[in-house]
């Protein structure tokens, strides 16, 4: 069975118009490790295990980044949809701050290590983000997360309204700049990966649906819906929200988001820097430029994990979207069109965190659910701490995105 998850015209395969194609499964296989899933996370995590000497494989029911990694606007920033200073609250200063610290250092290592290792270009760009207080209300939340990141030892800038306004051309109560995040082609960036993986002996399968037959203390049995059996000793499910229908996880909520992609622009200048936006109002909208000089526009969510309903929305969150580019780019009013829209279910955690699942009624399997709006930089980390989890190597952070989240405070 398939989720539909998403609908509409997307952008990210209209860059790379000739992808690596890869077979799919023909005969009986056995091997250390299988990977479910090749989007982002199945890729990262094929990265991570391809020089451990592990015997590995990857296999997809689509072809690779096709579910919702090609729907992905591909933001990546530390900051997360649960702030830092809400963070705090909820787990302790010393957790809160480490996994902030954590998504830093993922988006540091794919430019410092891992895009230069690759053979295809994901269009990595680093920029700044702009983060500003949706309304009066809103500012306090602006100042609480500015002094958290502060105290944490981010970069990050306080603005007050005429100064916001020295990067974009509009005003609100309070923002904040901080640096360190990027923008990527998550299309690219998953199929770079995936090639990178392959070179290392990594085994990649397309267009096979796999069943879980059985898992116990000597491995796991898939079976194909052609009926072939793949055996592995390890099976780790990276299948995004669709691991919802191998395993449910009761913390995880799917819910449905929008975006856009606009005309090719000849003149942005007024965006200094092409710095990344956000807000504090929940839902938020965001914004991106992109490589070819086109805007990504997102948000809208709606709490509905039905396709249908989901899908119903799509022009009238279109134009939603549009009216909000030209409200906080009025130079781009008249000018502005939509080459590309669609809409996607994407899922977030109750408590704000991702989870590296492991389920005692299935053994020798993990489950990497990077659930929330940061989902390729948790992939990023997540799909490390599995793969030195594997290889024996000790994380106190393993705990931490368990379900248990346990974490030493010392």
């Amino acid at each position: 069975m398939t989720m539909d998850l998403k609908t509409g015209r997307l952008y990210w395969p209209a860059t790379y118009k000739e992808p690596q194609a890869y077979p799919s499964v023909e005969a009986d296989l056995e091997c250390d490790v299988v990977i479910i899933g090749a989007g982002v996370s199945g890729a990262c995590t094929a990265y991570e295990l391809k020089d451990t000497g592990l015997d590995v494989i990857v296999i997809d029911k689509r072809t690779v980044a096709a579910g919702s990694s090609s729907a992905n606007t591909g933001l990546l920033q530390f900051s997360n949809d649960q702030l830092l200073f809400e963070a705090i609250r909820s787990f302790g200063e010393k957790a809160a701050v480490d996994h902030y610290w954590r998504c830093y250092d993922a988006i540091s290592r794919l430019r410092d290590e891992i895009v230069p290792s690759l053979s295809v270009d994901p269009d990595l760009i680093m920029r700044d983000s702009l983060f500003f207080a949706s309304n009066e209300e809103e500012k306090e939340v602006v100042e609480q997360e500015y002094q958290a990141l502060k105290k944490a030892g981010f970069d990050a800038t306080y603005l007050e309204p005429d100064e916001m306004e020295k990067w974009v051309p509009f005003k609100r109560p309070a923002a904040m700049l901080t640096k360190g995040d990027a923008e990527v082609n998550p299309y690219k960036l998953t199929y770079g990966l995936i090639q990178a993986a392959a070179d290392s002996g990594v085994r990649i399968f397309e267009q096979t649906e796999v069943f879980l037959k059985k898992a116990d203390d000597e491995g796991v049995l898939l079976r194909t819906e052609g009926g072939y059996i793949i055996k592995a000793k390890k099976a780790i499910f990276s299948q995004g929200y669709e691991t919802q229908e191998t395993v449910k996880e009761k913390n995880a909520v799917i819910e449905s988001s929008y975006a856009i992609v606009t005309n090719q622009l000849k003149d942005l200048s007024f965006w200094k820097d092409n710095v990344m936006i956000w807000e504090s109002a929940r839902p938020y909208f965001y914004a991106r430029s992109t490589a070819d000089g086109r805007i990504v526009m997102g948000g809208l969510d709606e709490r509905t994990s039905d396709p249908d309903k989901r899908d119903q929305m799509i022009v009238s969150k279109r134009k939603q979207l549009l009216a909000e580019i030209e409200s906080w780019f009025p130079q781009l009013k008249g000018e502005v069109q939509a080459d590309f829209e669609w809409s996607g279910s994407f899922a977030h955690m109750h408590d704000g965190q991702p989870v590296i699942g492991q389920y005692d009624r299935v053994p020798n399997s993990y489950f990497l659910l990077g659930y929330g709006g940061n989902g390729i930089v948790y992939s990023l980390f997540l799909s490390k701490l599995i793969a030195r989890h594997l290889m024996g190597e000790k994380d106190e952070a393993f705990s931490f995105y368990s379900h248990e989240r346990v974490y030493e405070t010392t």
